[in-house]
């Protein structure tokens, strides 16, 4: 069923580059206007090439988002999975994610470290509404890097504040902590990695791999269509900022999406 539910997700999201989101975010149920809520719209985003990367590129996206209001969800930002409480000010569950390839391909600064393949990673999720404008956000993501044993758990909060009934501001704090697999996976050098790169052989361990301030500006401009516009800064740290092929400790992602909702 994981492998179903999973090329499923992998096939919506272009699987190759897509990336879900660190966190969760859910409508609670209350506010759903109906059983099935659903939007389609399209996502352009200037980043880097890769995490840590001082080279940058241009990328866009399919963007599509279905919440159910008996729990079920399935976005390209949240992923696939299933929130099992009807209390407004708390939501919680499983979910299926992605964890984005790393080709090597993408910058010549990747020579000989290989490729990252994207990952189907499970885990679950805790959110807590603690008002219309304040939340708190926690995850745990299992299935990434090389060998599929990596581990992410993050923590969060985010701030919205309503400008008029059109258009309204977010802000969110999102702290991100990662096992040893994971770590060696997307900062680390192995022995044959060196040897080929000339990176220095460097063996990262768990931690605190980035906190991340991101700042979204949503206009609903009218009752079917919404725009999108925002940016996230991300700060690497620990071992994950130590590693040799790391040029950006601090990478900047700006985006702009249009959504139509159905």
């Amino acid at each position: 069923m994981k492998k179903i539910l999973g090329i499923a997700l992998l096939a919506a999201a272009c699987a190759a580059q897509a990336q879900t989101s660190q966190t969760v975010q859910l409508v609670p149920y209350p506010y759903l206007p109906k059983d099935v809520n659903f939007s389609l719209g399209a996502v352009a985003l200037y980043m880097p090439k890769y995490t840590g990367s001082n080279e940058r590129r241009l990328a866009a996206y399919p963007m599509f988002d279905a919440q159910w209001k008996n729990g079920a969800f399935f976005s390209a930002v949240n992923g696939l999975g299933y929130n099992f409480s009807k209390d407004p000010s708390l939501q919680y569950g499983l979910r299926l994610s992605l964890e984005a390839a790393r080709d090597e391909s993408r910058s010549s600064k990747l020579r000989g470290l290989g490729d990252v393949n994207t990952a189907i990673e499970t885990g679950a999720f805790v959110n807590y509404n603690i008002d219309q404008n304040y939340s708190l956000a926690s995850s745990i993501r299992y299935g990434s890097g090389v060998d599929h044993n990596g581990l992410q758990i993050s923590f969060g909060g985010r701030a919205t504040t309503a400008l008029n009934s059109q258009n309204r501001l977010s802000a969110s704090l999102t702290a991100n902590w990662a096992n040893t697999a994971y770590m060696q996976s997307y900062f680390g050098v192995t022995p044959s990695q060196s040897a080929i790169s000339g990176y220095a052989q460097y063996t990262p361990s768990s931690g605190i791999s980035d906190i991340k301030l991101g700042a979204t500006w949503h206009w609903n401009i009218d009752g079917n269509w919404s725009l999108i516009t925002g940016a996230s800064v991300s700060r690497l740290s620990g071992d994950a900022g130590k590693s040799p092929f790391i040029f950006q400790k601090t990478p900047v992602t700006i985006f702009s999406a249009a959504t139509y909702r159905f």
